[in-house]
């Protein structure tokens, strides 16, 4: 299977592609194409496109065909994931963007763990986004996942979707079952979903939640950690879409 890469305007010359330094190194380096050797570009309309190697030593591609093919979820889903050591923040964004994620916002809980601002926060997204990249090529994906600011609990607001779900370990403790299989029923095309951190929810978040439209629902009978449980509900939505 060829390998894919994603292309900026700036890149794109007619016919004609010049990628970046870092994916030249990946194609001469790591996949040790050669001229003549093809490979899938997404370009920013998110099409696929077939580009034949003209010159492995400078970098340039000359394009043969569009692909008419989507790997992508039929529903947005944005992810508001409750902030977390760096190691388990960005298995997460690696994680989800291989499950269909299209957005995830980060933000600061109460009981989050990690205190930092959101400058020193944003300090870290070069490093993220090319986490997203790496991950959206290697999954065959048309999109590469949005990551948004650092945001607090009353932001989450502008995330609202069509179906918006936040979940919540004592709705699990209290028996509820159905809020999450509810949800995906029915006829939608955006949803949002809501993890804490590590520590969890207050109640007065889960209250402020609430006010906002989400519901609150379980993840069934056994306590998820909380890199676990946004792949779970991914899972779970992808499932409901793509293979039941």
């Amino acid at each position: 299977m060829m390998q894919r890469y994603f292309i900026s305007q700036s890149q794109i010359d007619n016919n004609l592609i010049y990628v970046s330094e870092y994916d030249l190194k990946h194609m001469s380096k790591v996949m040790r194409y050669k001229n003549g050797d093809e490979v899938i570009c997404i370009l920013p309309d998110h099409s696929t496109h077939i580009y034949e190697i003209l010159d492995i030593s400078q970098g340039i591609l000359s394009h043969k065909q569009q692909v008419d093919v989507s790997h992508e979820l039929d529903v947005d889903v944005t992810l508001v994931y409750g902030l977390v050591k760096s190691d388990k923040f960005e298995f997460v964004l690696q994680k989800a963007t291989e499950l269909g994620v299209k957005r995830i916002v980060p933000f600061m809980s109460r009981r989050s763990i990690v205190k930092t601002t959101e400058e020193k926060f944003s300090g870290k997204y070069e490093r993220f986004n090319k986490i997203l990249k790496e991950a959206a090529e290697q999954s065959y994906r048309e999109y590469i996942p949005e990551l948004m600011p650092l945001t607090n609990l009353s932001g989450i607001k502008t995330y609202l979707s069509q179906r918006n779900l936040v979940a919540y370990e004592e709705s699990s403790k209290a028996g509820e079952s159905s809020a999450f299989r509810q949800s995906l029923k029915g006829d939608y095309h955006s949803i949002t979903i809501v993890v804490g951190p590590e520590g969890g929810f207050e109640e007065s978040e889960i209250k402020t939640l609430n006010q906002l439209g989400f519901v609150s629902c379980s993840l069934g009978k056994r306590i998820l950690r909380t890199e676990t449980a946004p792949l779970y509900m991914l899972s779970i939505i992808g499932y409901s879409r793509e293979l039941k």
